[in-house]
Order: C-alpha cells, then structure tokens, then sequence
C-alpha cells in the first residue's frame, strides 16, 4: 500500500492538527489517536472521521467509549500512516507548538482540507442571541501559536477577515493552565465567506449553521464541501 497526498489525508491531517497525536509504544509499537467529546462528536467520526482513515488504510476502526472522561478515543497502529503523517512533519509525543501545515500542502491546494479538519476539532460556531438577534462567530483555540497565526494569515489572505489573539484557558477545565490562542471570526458576511471558501464537516457545527440561517435568512447558501 502507497499512500498518497490527497484531501482525504489533508482533512485527517487536519483532524490530527485539533485531536490527535502520534505515540511509540515500547519505542517501536506505533500508535495512533484520535480524541473527541462523546457528548457531540460521535457523528463527526461516524461520517467523517472513520471513513477518512478507511479509505485512506483500509481499516474500519472502531470508536471506544471512555464514559469516566465523557469522551471517545479512534486508537489503533498503522506503521504506514504512523510514518506518513510523521513524513510532513507531524510530531511524535507531545504536540505544544511543534504544529504547522506543511508547505507542500499550499502547493497542492491542499490548505482548505486541513483546515476543514482542524476546525471540525478544535473550532466552534457561536451564535450570540441578542433580544432575538443573532450573531455568529466562529472562533477555534490552541496551545500552539504558530499553527493559530498560520491559519489565520490563511483566511485573512482569502478574504475572511479572521482575528488572532492571546487567551487563557479557564483553570476549572485545564488545571495546568497554559497560554492558549484565538482564531475569531466575526459577522454573517464573514460567515459566510467562510463557509464557502473552507465549510464545516463536523455534523454538530452544520447543524449549528442550518440553524443559523433558519433564523437569519440570507440567501442561497453554499454547502460545505468536505474532502470525501
């Protein structure tokens, strides 16, 4: 098996970006994880997540439920996808601020993907009702600022106007508190541009959207376009 760069394995690497990390096992056992809220996030890797790395290996990997932690896990080995992702510069261990996306990702035209996956994990959209108004944001936050910054040059460059900035996580969810980072998102016509030039693939966040534009009307909406 020969796995190539496609979109599928720049939306896992994306994913892998938010969500996921590499570990060796006894120092040989290669292993790889996928982590999510078992709250919200089971359709995400039921529709997404799964068929990703399916037809990328060709293994059906099952979700495992961690219900003291209120979360699932994708964990499994796969030597090939193990060095494929290590290959473009995904970190083995901890992740801090060793994250980017590799520049052959940008001449491929492969940026979109894994930012889709990215913020399928680590992004939200926020609507803000305010007396009946609605406001959306779509916002996403990490420890690594360069990866943060990169992103957001991206969609800033792309015509979605994106903020980066300093904030701190909230002590009573992460105990060792560290310096986390902001991508924001502001405004329907932001949105919009967003949804167009990059969209969502996590269930939870198009049904967020659907919802959104129920309630605020503005046209004929583009679908997101997912990399399967």
């Amino acid at each position: 098996m020969v796995l190539k760069l496609t979109r599928n394995f720049a939306l896992l690497y994306g994913v892998m970006l938010g969500d996921g990390c590499l570990s060796l096992v006894y120092g040989k056992r290669k292993f790889i994880s996928i982590a999510g809220s078992m709250h919200d996030d089971i359709p995400f890797f039921e529709k997404i997540v799964k068929p990703t790395i399916l037809s990328l290996i060709n293994k059906d990997i099952p979700i495992k439920f961690r219900y003291a932690k209120n979360t699932i896990e994708l964990n499994f080995m796969s030597k090939i996808l193990f060095d494929y992702l290590s290959r473009f510069g995904f970190p083995i261990g901890k992740k801090g601020n060793k994250l980017f996306i590799p520049q052959i990702f940008y001449k491929k035209n492969l940026v979109k993907y894994a930012i889709q996956g990215f913020f399928a994990t680590d992004g939200s959209l926020v609507l803000t009702d305010n007396n009946g108004t609605f406001y959306p944001r779509v916002e996403a936050n990490g420890i690594a600022k360069e990866l943060i910054k990169e992103i957001s040059d991206y969609l800033n460059k792309e015509g979605i106007k994106c903020n980066f900035y300093e904030a701190k996580r909230k002590e009573h969810f992460y105990p060792n508190t560290q310096q986390a980072f902001r991508i924001q998102i502001n405004g329907k016509e932001n949105l919009k541009k967003f949804n167009k030039i990059i969209g969502f693939v996590n269930p939870k966040q198009i049904e967020r959207l659907d919802y959104f534009y129920k309630k605020v009307p503005v046209g004929r909406v583009e679908l997101p376009t997912s990399a399967l």
